[in-house]
């Protein structure tokens, strides 16, 4: 078991485990309430040490659950209380024992919590079980029969209370292994998407290092120009001297520093936020051009060229735009961090009229992929970086926004020459972006 699902499991365990002695001590406390009340004369020195002795084993301790198999030990467990709990209802007069059969819920609720399906059947079948051998063992004098009552229950009666009680604990193990289901699933898209949303911060983060060195290059030549103009202001042009930067000139070149920079922060402004979901013709070389758009300082800076080769009036394709231009600005910084030196990216579409697929192909001359990493490169955390280049998130991500697109991806690499990923999306016959 690895070491974060196994913590994951402790915690529930301990959550669970008292739940499970508080439960104990409830019961406890009822069963001397009855004797209080109703002058029972079963609370003896075995019921109460039994009940002592289920609480003491229910208490989470940290030594042994750092110990122990812990999906292996909670099986032991659930039946060690199954058993604890049949034999105070067999001890309190079996089917006539008043409320004790619900002890095996908070099992059954536990083995939901805790577990998975497996553990909540486990808990059912078992305890369904162990109740009816109580019971009808009890009914028919096989077990000396314990009865607080000057009454014999009729053998209908018994079968009708015992059908009646099997069901409902079958029925409420089903319940509660559809609730466990749903809640790990609820869970596991909680976690999906925080390791989504951490991802794209730190990719945000990377990119902002790249941009911020462009957009002070843009600040100085608008200081440059500002500076001319505002030197030939205050010198009159000389007769002869060399033709100067008109104001026209230089307001322009201002203007166009300017909106690169605005260009800029609005592309990594649109990265970084998280819009709904939306689902629209979309034209994928555009999309394409605005990862590549928000990348470029980061290829500049790495000293890597990017080869274009887009096919002209693709279809377009139903997809959110957003989330694919992090696929593909994810494959470009894998693509720059795959090349060690001076490299090319070349960024490629094609229309597949076989059967009817786009096709974006991103090849780099990087290092290339293992052969025997190239079936874990889409495992969570898998990542054959340093830690500080990442997470082995990224395309984890890329593949479950590609899979959300009805899309297909596939990956072709050789080491020391590098790697191919090719994507392909099925476009919508209904909206094209040629017409």
């Amino acid at each position: 078991m690895e070491e974060s699902a196994r913590q994951e499991l402790i915690k529930k365990y301990q959550l669970a485990g008292k739940i499970r002695f508080l439960s104990f001590t409830i019961l406890f406390l009822f069963l001397l309430l009855m004797k209080v009340v109703g002058g029972y004369f079963y609370l003896n020195f075995a019921v109460i040490s039994l009940i002592f002795v289920e609480a003491v084993l229910n208490r989470p301790y940290s030594f042994l659950l750092k110990r122990v198999d812990l999906y292996r030990f909670q099986f032991y467990q659930m039946v060690t209380d199954i058993i604890a709990i049949s034999w105070v209802l067999y001890y309190m007069g079996g089917v006539e024992a008043p409320l004790i059969n619900l002890a095996y819920y908070v099992v059954i609720l536990w083995a939901g919590v805790v577990s998975d399906t497996l553990a909540v059947f486990f808990a059912v079948v078992v305890s369904a079980v162990l109740f009816t051998a109580v019971v009808v063992l009890g009914h028919f004098g096989i077990l000396p029969r314990i009865t607080y009552f000057d009454y014999h229950m009729p053998t209908p009666q018994m079968y009708s209370i015992l059908l009646g009680n099997i069901s409902f604990l079958f029925a409420f193990g089903y319940f509660s292994a559809r609730s466990s289901d749903l809640t790990k699933l609820l869970e596991r898209k909680k976690q999906e998407d925080l390791l989504r949303h951490r991802r794209k911060f730190l990719a945000a983060g990377y990119l902002v290092a790249a941009i911020a060195h462009d957009i002070i290059n843009h600040l100085i030549t608008i200081r440059a120009y500002v500076k001319i103009l505002l030197e030939r202001q205050d010198k009159p042009q000389m007769p002869g001297e060399k033709a100067r930067l008109s104001d026209t000139d230089g307001l322009k070149r201002i203007e166009e520093a300017e909106k690169n920079s605005a260009e800029l922060l609005e592309k990594l402004l649109q990265f970084s936020q998280n819009p709904k979901e939306k689902f629209q013709p979309t034209d994928i070389n555009a999309v394409i051009e605005d990862a590549l758009g928000l990348t470029g300082p980061i290829m500049k800076m790495a000293d890597v060229k990017v080869e274009k080769v887009f096919a002209a009036g693709l279809p377009a394709i139903m997809a959110d735009k957003d989330q694919l231009q992090e696929v593909f600005v994810i494959f470009v910084l894998n693509a720059i961090d795959a090349i060690d030196k001076k490299g090319k990216i070349t960024v490629s579409t094609r229309y597949c009229s076989d059967d009817g697929y786009i096709e974006v192909a991103i090849a780099d001359t990087g290092s290339g992929i293992k052969r025997e990493y190239l079936d874990k490169i889409c495992d969570p955390f898998f990542t054959t970086k340093t830690p500080d280049k990442g997470l082995g998130l990224g395309l984890t991500i890329a593949g479950e926004i590609i899979a959300r697109h009805k899309g297909k991806i596939d990956v072709k690499s050789e080491p020391g020459v590098g790697t191919t990923f090719t994507l392909r999306f099925s476009h919508d016959e209904k909206k094209d972006l040629s017409h």
